[in-house]
């Protein structure tokens, strides 16, 4: 039984070895890619949704690497075959986020994951910010009519998952046995991503017929994935196209194909219309190949594979010239319009100036462009979504998040992987600048798949959103501080008070009859005869003499330390009481 069980566990421990090699390679990427597009493909993308989940969830309950979930996170989108304004009946899905975050938690305790990375002194600057973000999300709306409470309440939970999820991640994958790859295995899952995407518009635009029915509907913008439009299909393009690239940068007998594949992504960019991705990509090309050709270790290869392709490109547009010029004319005509954004800018603002702290609420005029009751109502602007649901709450939350994103990316912006995420990143937000894709939950999740894997490699001493410092113990520690120094000085005070007390001159012993009615020994008589003018008040008593304080029977320090003197019948008078101690006459009235 005890031989059973030994080859039993030695069993499962290889098994175990040959899982996490497995997940860990390019072979489960390019799996997972397989799978989404089947189920696209062949119309059963909600089983194989399921399956893919069920992939990228596994590993957690298997080993620590919580690596593999990054990559249905990043592709998990591209699946959906439905039409994306009409997924209520798909509710269900969501039981899927439940086994993830199951699956999540599990894997922090049966791993002993360690929070170091959590602690105030510790955490990332764009860490915190996005947890941040839940307090405009949760008080986006107050003092405007909440028509659909419901809709608030969804949109601050998914902040709370989605920074709960990010937290997570940032446990897990900094200790990750190789966090320095991190970039380049999100690079390979964006660029398989890229060819998946490729596949699905070639597939779709074959569907409509000849090459007539392509460019019209090129012209007119009729494109359909289920998952996306052309606004949306474009600017994900845009992200896949950096990461095809990097891939021409190492050293390897593919090059060529990477190029080819990077200026296909970029010819279909052009295909969907979409005018805001087409310009800023057209922008970013020029440099992004520049620096390709100068940092790669295929230089030879990469310069002919782009010049052939090139020219290329110019052979087909010349051969297909009026259809070209057919296509590029309805988009001239089109030129830089603003389709009607600026009067959803001037309902922005209105908006705003109506509700200025906290804006209208993300459930304000739901679904009035899409015409459902889920999808928020779009003002195809991040600047100006955030102003009017968000108000300046949102906007001054927002502008930390952008500050603590970029400055994470360009503090590793030395390594080409990270300059390759950086540029796909930059390339999204300058498109969400006059688009809706920013908000949308899985272009959102997708950006932020992209900036843990940089964050989790910046140094320990880079970007942390208090400079290495505790706030919340140095308070603590500022009020003991001052509450210590008050009390020190109240207890200094009274100890001065008290010194004040004991040091000052004790009021002299007085006869039972005399006008303060104090009680003294009877004076004692010096040896020296009384001055003439001792039975009357001097002028120096009238003047400056000081009322003596009536302390009892204690004795002045002085008297006590005179010479003795004969005892008289008369009560001392003043001038006498001031007589030095030793024993002098006092002198006189006139000196």
């Amino acid at each position: 039984m005890k031989g059973n069980a030994t080859t039993l566990k030695q069993g499962f421990d290889k098994f175990l070895a040959l899982a996490k090699k497995f997940f860990g390679s390019d072979f489960y990427i390019a799996l997972q890619a397989i799978l989404i597009l089947l189920g696209w493909s062949l119309k059963i993308w909600v089983p194989m949704l399921c399956v893919v989940a069920a992939l990228g969830a596994l590993p957690l309950f298997l080993f620590r690497d919580s690596k593999p979930l990054l990559v249905p996170l990043v592709m998990f989108t591209v699946i959906i075959r439905d039409n994306r304004h009409h997924l209520n009946s798909f509710a269900p899905l969501l039981v899927i986020v439940a086994v993830l975050v199951a699956a999540m938690i599990f894997n922090l305790i049966r791993f002993k994951r360690s929070f170091k990375p959590l602690l105030p002194q510790n955490i990332k600057g764009f860490h915190l910010s996005l947890i941040a973000l839940a307090i405009p999300f949760a008080f986006g709306g107050v003092g405007s009519p909440y028509d659909h409470p419901l809709a608030v309440l969804t949109a601050f939970a998914l902040v709370l998952v989605i920074a709960g999820a990010y937290t997570y991640f940032t446990v897990t994958l900094r200790d990750s046995e190789d966090r320095e790859k991190l970039p380049e295995y999100i690079l390979k899952t964006l660029f398989a991503t890229g060819v998946v995407i490729t596949i699905q518009l070639i597939i779709y635009y074959a569907g409509l017929g000849d090459i007539n029915e392509v460019l019209t509907a090129m012209s007119r913008k009729n494109i359909a994935l289920g998952w996306a439009g052309p606004n949306n299909v474009a600017p994900m393009l845009s992200i896949c196209v950096p990461a095809t690239l990097y891939f021409c940068i190492k050293r390897n007998m593919f090059t060529p194909l990477f190029t080819f594949l990077a200026l296909v992504e970029y010819v279909l960019i052009i295909t969907t219309g979409c005018r805001g991705a087409i310009l800023f990509t057209t922008i970013a090309m020029p440099p992004m190949i520049l620096y390709v050709a100068v940092k790669s270790e295929n230089k030879v290869s990469f310069i002919l594979s782009v010049s052939v392709i090139f020219l290329v490109g110019v052979v087909l547009c010349a051969y297909y010239g009026n259809k070209v010029v057919e296509v590029l004319s309805v988009m001239l005509r089109k030129g830089l319009d603003d389709s009607n954004r600026s009067s959803l800018y001037d309902s922005a603002i209105k908006a705003f100036r109506q509700w200025p702290i906290f804006g209208a609420g993300w459930d304000y005029r739901l679904g009035g462009l899409a015409k459902n009751d889920y999808t928020p109502y779009w003002y195809h602007s991040t600047f100006f979504q955030i102003l009017a649901t968000m108000g300046l709450v949102g906007l001054v939350t927002f502008v930390f998040f952008y500050f603590w994103r970029y400055r994470t990316f360009l503090v590793m912006a030395k390594h080409p992987a990270c300059l390759a995420l950086l540029a796909g990143h930059a390339l999204f937000d300058a498109y969400g600048m006059i688009d809706t894709n920013f908000f949308g939950p899985t272009f959102f999740i997708i950006l932020l798949v992209m900036t843990i894997v940089v964050e989790v490699n910046v140094p320990d001493n880079k970007c942390r959103a208090f400079a290495g410092h505790n706030p919340f113990s140095e308070l603590a520690s500022y009020f003991r501080y001052v509450s210590e120094k008050k009390r020190s000085a109240r207890e200094a005070e009274q100890k001065r008070l008290e010194a004040a007390n004991s040091s000052a001159p004790a009021r002299p012993a007085q006869p039972a009859n005399s006008q303060t009615g104090g009680h003294s020994e009877a004076p004692k008589v010096s040896s020296t005869p009384p001055s003439k003018h001792a039975n009357s008040p001097s002028k120096a008593e009238n003047s400056n003499a000081e009322p003596a304080v009536n302390e009892g029977p204690a004795v002045n320090d002085e008297s006590a330390n005179a010479e003795p003197s004969p005892t008289t019948d008369e009560t001392p008078t003043q001038h006498e009481r001031e007589t030095p101690a030793s024993g002098a006459p006092a002198p006189s009235d006139e000196g």
